[in-house]
């Protein structure tokens, strides 16, 4: 059983974004050059990436899709109706072993949570939590809110992503806890501490639920040899004695939500005085990160190609990760694949991408002094970064190689068809 071929269809909201599109896309190629047949079926398409295709339009009954985006603005209920993912039920039934759904939401609405269990009748589902969007109302992080443990309603904050303009978050969690109910789904978690907060879930009662860790390209996210490096910094305008801090991800798009940034900023700018110190920082918000920093900041957009990145994390020293909330941390673990040590807040899933003092030190979350003294430790101990690059690199190929993870997954997949037979 182990070695038959599988034909997986993998759902996600769309093939390029952040960390969960880098993921399941990796997933995606993973599949395939193990010899499966992967197809990638998209809420929205953004790439030419091979076996890629965006779900068929449907209309649906005339009038429909536009009741229910009235109802979805009245009453704050989140995509209540979606034809077009309801209709691939005989799609996946004619042509696939397994589906294989990751996040759920996005994308204009592409999914319709109430079609789980339909879409699961024919064929195994296996679901994988990348973020906190299954288990609450209507956001994907809840911070320090605990109502997702009891039915939500009464909602503190409705602005968080994906927000709704009224309360009607305790039918979006009903309306989740029916679906997951009734759909024949092996659960997934991106980390241990995801999948502790999956099983105290009450959307999740009597599911058994599996930890899987996102993978790493490991021949994309690769040290650097010397005279390589270098010459990616001075293409940066890097020079050899700089000391360079890159910040991305959370740590730089969560200016918008007022969280991570602050984190992130005070800590730099308290370690101005450290020699040579310089900030490199990247993505859609990169330009309103540096007007705040009191170093010299060089400036890069958001990197969609893996290999783009890679080469940010192999001119940087250090890479700050002040994510507040963060199921896994995959800046953590491609900075560290790339023989670049992390100064990280402890949120979430980010002590196991990096473990303190083995590829990082990590401090407890919010606390601005430690990270700004985690900063300084790394900025002025060449022999302590030196140390902890090695450790990182070696914990990622542990933990996080994309073949491990791949192969992970078509166990899982393997024992899923297996309950159907």
């Amino acid at each position: 059983m182990s070695g038959q071929a599988l034909r997986i269809a993998l759902v996600h909201a769309s093939d390029l974004g952040g960390g969960a599109e880098r993921s399941v896309v990796s997933l995606h190629r993973g599949l395939r050059a193990a010899g499966h047949a992967s197809t990638l079926l998209v809420g929205e398409k953004r790439t030419d990436e091979p076996g890629v295709e965006v779900i068929p339009y449907v209309r649906g009954m005339p009038g429909t899709r536009r009741a229910a985006r009235a109802l979805e603005r009245k009453y704050g209920w989140q995509d209540i109706y979606n034809p077009s993912f309801r209709a691939l039920r005989q799609r996946l039934r004619d042509n696939f072993d397994v589906v294989h759904f990751n996040t759920l939401w996005g994308s204009a609405g592409y999914a319709d949570i109430a079609a789980l269990p339909a879409l699961t009748r024919d064929v195994p589902g296996v679901l994988t939590l990348r973020d906190y969007w299954m288990l609450t109302g209507h956001c994907a992080v809840y911070f320090d809110c605990m109502r997702w443990k009891s039915g939500c309603g009464q909602c503190p904050d409705l602005s968080i992503q994906p927000a709704v303009p009224a309360d009607g978050t305790r039918f979006n969690w009903r309306r989740k806890q029916r679906a997951v109910a009734d759909a024949n789904l092996h659960v997934v978690a991106i980390s241990d501490d995801l999948k502790q907060q999956v099983e105290a879930s009450p959307i999740f009662a009597g599911k058994p639920v599996n930890r899987i860790y996102n993978g790493i390209d490991l021949d994309v996210f690769q040290s650097a040899e010397a005279v390589k490096r270098e010459d990616i910094r001075k293409s940066l305008g890097i020079e050899t004695s700089d000391v360079v801090v890159l910040l991305a991800g959370q740590t730089v798009e969560g200016m918008h939500q007022g969280i991570a940034t602050h984190h992130a900023v005070a800590a730099i700018n308290a370690n101005r005085g450290v020699t040579g110190l310089k900030a490199l920082v990247i993505g859609k918000s990169a330009v309103q990160v540096a007007e705040q920093l009191l170093v010299p900041t060089i400036v890069l957009p958001f990197q969609s190609d893996p290999t783009g990145m890679a080469r940010c994390y192999q001119a940087a020293d250090i890479t700050l990760v002040t994510s507040e909330v963060e199921a896994f941390g995959r800046i953590g673990a491609e900075s560290q694949a790339c023989g670049t040590p992390v100064v990280a807040f402890d949120s979430g899933g980010i002590p196991e991408v990096v473990r303190h003092d083995v590829g990082g030190l990590v401090v407890p979350r919010r606390d601005t002094p430690a990270l700004t003294a985690a900063l300084s430790r790394l900025a002025t101990d060449t022999d302590l970064c030196t140390r902890l690059a090695a450790g990182g690199r070696d914990h990622v190929r542990a933990s996080f190689d994309q073949n491990d993870v791949t192969g992970h997954y078509l166990d899982l997949y393997h024992r899923a068809v297996g309950t159907m037979q």
